[in-house]
């Protein structure tokens, strides 16, 4: 299955490509999209034939670069779905208002017999837990809230963008960026409902607390990540969506972006950037260049799960 966020002419909803295990186009995968305004990021459990899927914005919206206003005007999303995984159609709505704007990546628990799953809000720059009540209604709550700082050449407080979110193969840890304030966090989530901050680095961002790491001045914030499946390595980009970038980050258009890594610790929690790695694109042979999503060719916290 395969995410779209719109049509030929940009506008949303895009719906879901299915293609077979050779890679043909079978068709549209959904039967019904109901009355979903926009797409984004799915993640689904098969054992509970349930399927969540996110909110970006259309295309036309979000391809020239970031309008405030255009939040107020409800071009942007601020809501979970629920799908019937086997009937292919959305069930039920979770409105997350505005404790829930942009509401990007969505991520179930691992364990494949558990409802809990968690969504990191961009603009809100909030963790959203959902999970599964007694009554078989889906449920939501605000579980982490980062607060907006004060930034000298912004009109407004600076939000952190949290647009990433993963969670380690045991369960026992998310993981959140947050792109403009320039910090990774990872959370002990063995309690979905109250989780605790264990580890905190930072790295670029625009309060200027890590402009740079390891020697190189890093242009852009903390963006995708992925963590190996022992929970020890993680590997850190910085460029978003390249308007996006542009536009907050503009010094990245000659500079590039880099790659960083992170030493988690799976046991006690913590988290320390290796001092011995850095990935710098904006030096390749063809840059600058920009980098964006990774992935560990044994598998790895976002492409594992469990039927």
């Amino acid at each position: 299955i395969i995410s779209f966020l719109g049509n030929a002419k940009g506008e949303a909803p895009g719906g879901y490509l299915h293609v077979n295990k050779d890679f043909e186009i079978v068709g549209r995968w959904e039967n019904s999209m109901g009355d979903i305004p926009f797409g984004y990021d799915f993640w689904y459990q098969p054992r509970h034939n349930v399927m969540i899927s996110s909110e970006w914005a259309a295309p036309n919206t979000f391809m020239p670069g970031f309008d405030l206003e255009e939040v107020g005007h409800l071009k942007y999303g601020r809501r979970l779905h629920v799908w019937d995984f086997d009937k292919r159609e959305p069930v039920q709505t979770m409105y997350l208002g505005e404790d829930g704007l942009l509401p990007l990546e969505v991520k179930f628990h691992h364990d494949p017999d558990s409802t809990h799953g968690f969504c990191c809000a961009a603009l809100s720059s909030n963790v959203i837990h959902f999970w599964k009540g007694d009554d078989g209604v889906w449920q939501w709550e605000k579980i982490v809230d980062v607060e907006n700082q004060l930034h000298p050449d912004w009109p407004i407080p600076l939000p952190g963008v949290m647009s990433a979110l993963l969670v380690s193969m045991d369960d026992k840890y998310v993981y959140i960026n947050n792109w403009l304030h320039g910090d990774m966090r990872q959370y002990d989530i063995t309690d979905p409902h109250n989780p605790k901050l264990t580890g905190q680095v930072w790295m670029g961002g625009l309060l200027g607390k890590a402009p740079e790491v390891n020697g190189v001045k890093i242009a852009g914030g903390p963006q995708m990540f992925q963590l190996s499946l022992d929970g020890t390595r993680m590997y850190v980009t910085t460029s978003l969506f390249s308007t996006w970038d542009n536009q907050f980050y503009p010094e990245i258009r000659t500079q590039g972006g880099q790659m960083m890594m992170i030493d988690c610790d799976p046991v006690n929690g913590g988290m320390k950037i290796n001092k011995d790695f850095m990935v710098d694109f904006g030096q390749e042979p063809n840059g600058p260049s920009r980098a964006h999503e990774t992935r560990y060719p044994g598998g790895d916290c976002t492409s594992d799960i469990w039927l």
